[in-house]
């Protein structure tokens, strides 16, 4: 089976976060299948922001990734006699193919468009458009339909729902069991984010997007007599953190019984030990948001800000489900932390 994944990175890591995740699971089942069994897999990622990849891999996998995106060229990834995995630069959808390289399926993540060269090769593809996770009810009746082309000439497509139900497609799950905590994460020799961590101290991770929001969060820490270790993700919430402080923020920083503990950027892996190992995780989009669930620690997702504020509408639908066996007494608790509200 040939497997084309489509990804066009529409801001931050989001959309080639998701897209490599989805693309190491697939090599993962299809390297245990019998599916076609002695006839070896192919999976191809095109992404037009390659050069992100990498930074989502650990050192032992990057070991065999050839040369990125620099020279358009492919890079692949540890073959197995199975399946291989390999990523290409978004220009070469624009290329020829020949017969033998046409896909059987093709993942078109986030209604991306696909270039007009590429579309017009792959007639005898299978197209799934892979949309945003959402716990709206109407993406039930969705999930799966086939769309209605708009133009002449554009191929038909079926869309996929991720969701929280089996009328959807379900969330990507994870390459074996979520890592359990470690007793003692600051006396891991090999986990080098946790070696600041004080002992006895409530960890929390921040991996949200910032902003007036965050300082309310930290504001509010600030006036609880307890003491905190706070281990921020590279990015946005270290700028806020910066400003917040009055300068920046490049090592392990104590104010009053809080401390501040800057993270490089982390490969999806150690992210996910980061969670396992976090009494709070604060997350955002969809990648880290559907990680803290298989983490199965608390957390507080912020959600991805949109202008009509549809993006209430699907905080709304997912806390109906998240709260479903919550007690009454600590439903409003869980709302408010999730619309970043304070907490009496």
């Amino acid at each position: 089976m040939k497997i084309d994944i489509i990804c066009k990175v529409v801001d931050n890591y989001g959309d080639a976060g998701f897209c490599w995740r989805l693309a190491r699971r697939l090599r993962q089942i299809l390297s245990l299948s019998d599916y076609s069994k002695g006839t070896p897999h192919q999976i191809r990622l095109f992404c037009d922001q390659v050069e992100l990849i990498p930074q989502f891999t650990d050192r032992d996998e990057l070991a065999d990734l050839a040369e990125l995106a620099e020279s358009a060229e492919s890079a692949k990834l540890a073959e197995s006699a199975t399946a291989s995995l390999t990523i290409y630069d978004w220009q070469m959808l624009c290329e020829p193919m020949s017969t033998n390289e046409l896909p059987d399926v093709v993942l078109e993540t986030f209604s991306c468009t696909l270039p007009t060269p590429y579309q017009s090769q792959i007639t005898q593809a299978l197209v799934l458009n892979i949309e945003y996770l959402s716990a709206e009810s109407w993406i039930e009746g969705m999930h799966g339909k086939a769309s209605l082309p708009a133009n002449l000439g554009d191929i038909k497509r079926y869309f996929y729902f991720p969701g929280f139900n089996q009328q959807t497609g379900g969330l990507l799950d994870n390459f074996g069991p979520f890592p359990p905590p470690s007793p003692h994460p600051s006396e891991d020799g090999n986990w080098e984010i946790f070696k600041n961590v004080r002992p006895a101290t409530t960890r929390i991770s921040i991996f949200n997007y910032g902003g007036p929001k965050l300082v309310n969060f930290l504001e509010q820490l600030v006036q609880q007599n307890i003491p905190i270790d706070l281990l921020i993700c590279h990015g946005k919430p270290q700028e806020t953190l910066s400003k917040w402080l009055g300068f920046e923020l490049i090592k392990p920083v104590q104010v009053q019984q809080l401390q501040f503990i800057p993270l490089p950027f982390l490969t999806q892996d150690a992210y996910d030990r980061l969670l396992a190992n976090c009494d709070l995780n604060w997350v955002r989009g969809e990648d880290s948001f559907v990680r803290a669930q298989w983490a199965a620690k608390p957390f507080i997702w912020d959600i991805y800000p949109q202008a009509d504020l549809a993006h209430q509408v699907k905080l709304a639908a997912f806390l109906n489900i998240y709260t479903t066996d919550t007690s009454a007494a600590m439903r409003p608790i869980i709302e408010q932390m999730m619309h970043l509200e304070a907490i009496d």
